[in-house]
């Protein structure tokens, strides 16, 4: 059957007016109930947003507490470390030596020399037609020799320690100093065409460990003379920074016989005795913090520097002294570890500062001594010539060894060699 529009619009009124009164109220419920659900859940939904406000807000707060906690601990740490921290070389106040200012020795050129692995330079020595060098290795420190050109590179010895100073005995046998964090030792090399031997011979020093050792001498009696940079052991940089920066003047000069095993001591009161240098009866001592050599005789026992047998060979240095070494004229050179520091010498009575750069980590510390400016000084008796510039490169001088008109220069940035 075919409905037309009438009879369409017809059933939809009939529908309607069967069914409306049942559909309206029905969706007036509906209606209410979505509304009630709608509300219910927005309730919700708020309150979990509160919840999750509240909880945040707790945690931040947890966090900001965490933080505050962090920060003062920092604060409390770099107090600590900086200011209160035990320190084993307590600063000293001290009358710092006056400053001096010249021009630098002319030079006819310079050669950089190649020393395959190693870096540093430590010490070094002239023994005949051979150049003898102590270097710095990954493993410790080595003994190697090599012609005067950079030729013939040979490695005598090496060691896990750190090799500061050596020299040759009259019967042909290396003496050398040697560093560690457990403590120094003086020893002995035997070496042949079939290899070299070291024996340790002293490690202890009125029943303590030997404190870091800077540098050795031997006298044409076969006595051993060596230098001590303070009572405190430690590596050798370590060392000397320290004292530089307490000045504690506990540095000393000893003696040892190996014919009748003693020792004694020959000079004391050094604010850092960080070289040696002999020259038949006369010994010369450089004295890293007062920035000068002393000269004594080396027979002399029980010296004080700066008192009575123990004079003033070259002062007001303008660098801080690490090595010396005569030359064929008897002139002496002082090789300068670093430059002159304004900032150190100028809290000369300060010694909170100073305390506080004592306790202050390496990097920083480096930030208080000048850069390689001067390398060397030449002294002669009764003056003092010029300095040598410091070549590019090499970052202070650890050690030094005049060759006729040639100067060689060791430090960290390995082995340069200068004509003057």
């Amino acid at each position: 059957m075919k409905l037309g529009l009438t009879e369409f619009l017809l059933v939809l009124a009939i529908a309607l007016v069967t069914i409306g009164p049942v559909v309206g109220p029905w969706l007036a419920r509906w209606h209410r109930r979505a509304q009630r659900t709608a509300a219910e859940a927005a309730r919700a939904r708020a309150a979990y947003q509160a919840q999750m406000k509240a909880e945040r807000d707790a945690i931040l707060r947890r966090f900001r507490i965490l933080g505050l906690l962090m920060a003062l601990g920092m604060v409390a740490a770099l107090v600590y470390t900086l200011t209160l921290r035990p320190i084993s070389a307590s600063p000293q106040r001290y009358d710092p030596p006056e400053a001096v200012a010249s021009g630098t020795l002319p030079l006819t050129g310079a050669q950089q020399l190649a020393l395959e692995e190693y870096e540093e330079v430590l010490a070094l020595r002239r023994e005949g037609d051979w150049l003898y060098l102590a270097a710095r290795t990954d493993r410790g420190s080595a003994l190697v020799r090599m012609q005067p050109d950079g030729a013939s590179l040979t490695v005598l010895w090496s060691d896990e320690a750190e090799l500061t100073g050596f020299d040759f005995a009259p019967d042909g046998s290396i003496w050398y100093t040697a560093a560690s964090s457990s403590g120094g030792q003086v020893g002995r090399i035997i070496y042949d065409n079939w290899g070299a031997a070291a024996e340790p011979v002293l490690t202890q020093l009125d029943g303590k460990p030997l404190p870091t050792p800077a540098a050795l001498a031997a006298g044409e009696d076969g006595k051993i003379y060596f230098a001590l940079v303070s009572d405190q052991a430690g590596s050798l940089e370590q060392t000397l920074r320290q004292e530089l920066l307490a000045h504690t003047g506990a540095g000393a000069v000893y003696v040892y016989d190996p014919a009748g095993r003693t020792v004694q001591r020959v000079l004391g009161g050094v604010a850092g005795a960080s070289a040696l240098a002999l020259e038949g009866d006369t010994l010369y001592v450089a004295d890293l913090g007062s920035r000068c050599v002393w000269s004594l005789p080396a027979s002399a026992r029980e010296l004080t520097a700066g008192g009575k047998g123990c004079t003033r060979f070259a002062g007001s240095l303008p660098g801080y002294p690490a090595a010396l070494a005569l030359d064929d004229e008897g002139a002496l050179w002082v090789g300068l570890r670093w430059q002159q520091s304004d900032w150190l010498e100028g809290q000369a009575d300060q010694t909170f500062l100073r305390g506080v750069a004592l306790r202050a980590p390496r990097w920083l510390q480096q930030q208080l001594f000048g850069g390689p400016e001067l390398a060397a000084v030449l002294c002669t008796e009764g003056g003092q010539a010029a300095p040598v510039a410091c070549p590019e490169g090499l970052d202070g001088v650890n050690a030094l060894c005049p060759v006729g008109s040639r100067l060689y220069l060791g430090g960290p940035g390995g082995l340069w060699l200068q004509w003057y």
